[in-house]
C-alpha cells in the first residue's frame, strides 16, 4: 500500500474556494479487489494514493462484504482528481458505499475553465463471471461555479451481477443556491461481455436553457441513474413505477424505468437528491433478490 500526504487549506463549504489559499491539489486513487476466501468475500487488494481509504469490511449478511469508502478532505477543489477502481472476482460479492455526500466546490475567482481548473472523479468497476458488485454511493453535490467531470464505467462479464447508481445535485437547494454558473460533465457507461449496453453523457452548463426547458431538466436540480443486471418482472417494474411517482414531490412524474435487453435502468429528474436516493434504495430493495438472489440488507452507515 502506498500513501502520500500533503497540506493545504480549503475554504469552508458554505463559501467559494479562495484559490490563493490552495497550496496543493489532491491527486488521489484507490484500487480495491474482492475475492472469495474461506467462505466469505475478502478485500484482497486495497492500494491507495493520497486521501482515499476504506474502513474494515462489515459482514451483516454473511459472506457479502460491505465496504465504506472514505475521502477525508470531504470534497473536490480546483485541480483535484479522484480515481477509484473496484473489481470483483468470480464468486465474490461486495457492496461499496460512502458515509456522506460527495462535494464539488465552487471555483469562483478563477478566470477560465479548462483542463487545469477541473475537478474530476473517475470510477471504474469490473465484475467477473459469477461475481457480484454493488456501487451505491450517496449523492454528489455540485456547488454553483464548480467545473465537475464525473465519469463512471462499469464493465461486466457474462454471468456477472451488479447494481450501481449515480446521483448529482446541482447547487444547494437547502441554502437557496441555484446552479447558474459552472459546468458538469456526467458520464455513465455500462459494458457487458465487451458490448456497450448504455452510454449516457450529460453536459450541463449553469444557467443554460437546458436546465429550464421541458426538453432538458425542466427546472429540476437533481438527477440520477441506476443500472442493474438482469430483468425484473414486468409486474414488479409497473408496481415500482407507480409507487415512486405516488411518493414524488410535485405534479410532474420524476421517474422512468426501462429494460434494455438484460440491463435494467431507472432514472430520476426532480427537485431533491434525497428523494432520488430514497427512491433508488426502494428500487434496490425490490430488485436485489431477483438480481443476485439476496435480500436487501442496508449498510448501517445509511442510518447514522
Amino acid at each position: 500500500m502506498t500513501s502520500v500526504t500533503s497540506h493545504r487549506q480549503v475554504a469552508e463549504p458554505a463559501g467559494a474556494v479562495d484559490t490563493t489559499r490552495v497550496s496543493r491539489s489532491w491527486q488521489a486513487s484507490l484500487a480495491l479487489r474482492f475475492a472469495h476466501r474461506a467462505g466469505k468475500t475478502a478485500v484482497t487488494r486495497a492500494q491507495h494514493y493520497g486521501p482515499l481509504r476504506i474502513q474494515r469490511p462489515f459482514y451483516p449478511e454473511g459472506d457479502c462484504a460491505h465496504v465504506y469508502l472514505l475521502h477525508p478532505p470531504g470534497g473536490l477543489v480546483v485541480g483535484d482528481a479522484l480515481h477509484i477502481s473496484l473489481g470483483a472476482e468470480s464468486g465474490a460479492a461486495a457492496l461499496v458505499t460512502t458515509p456522506s455526500a460527495g462535494k464539488v466546490y465552487s471555483l469562483a475567482g478563477l478566470q477560465h475553465s479548462d483542463s487545469t481548473t477541473t475537478q474530476s472523479q473517475h470510477i471504474d468497476i469490473t465484475v467477473a463471471q459469477n461475481g457480484h458488485l454493488e456501487w451505491l454511493p450517496q449523492e454528489t453535490i455540485v456547488f454553483n461555479g464548480a467545473n465537475a467531470r464525473l465519469h463512471t464505467k462499469l464493465t461486466a462479464a457474462l454471468g456477472a451481477t451488479f447494481i450501481a447508481w449515480d446521483i448529482a445535485c446541482l447547487g444547494r437547494p437547502a441554502c437557496q443556491e441555484v446552479f447558474d454558473t459552472g459546468s458538469v460533465h456526467q458520464d455513465l457507461e455500462v459494458w457487458v461481455d465487451g458490448v456497450p449496453r448504455l452510454i449516457e453523457r450529460n453536459h450541463i452548463t449553469g444557467g443554460d436553457a437546458f436546465m429550464q426547458q421541458p426538453w432538458g431538466l425542466n427546472g429540476a436540480g437533481s438527477l440520477g441513474t441506476l443500472v442493474a443486471s438482469g430483468s425484473p418482472s414486468r409486474d414488479l417494474v409497473d408496481q415500482l413505477l407507480e409507487e415512486l411517482n405516488q411518493a414524488a414531490s410535485g405534479s410532474q412524474p420524476n421517474w422512468g424505468l426501462t429494460q434494455k435487453e438484460d440491463l435494467f435502468i431507472a432514472r430520476y429528474i426532480g427537485p431533491s437528491a434525497y428523494e432520488c436516493r430514497k427512491g433508488f434504495i426502494h428500487i434496490w430493495q425490490a430488485i436485489r433478490p431477483e438480481v443476485c438472489g439476496r435480500e436487501a440488507v442496508e449498510p448501517r452507515i445509511w442510518h447514522t
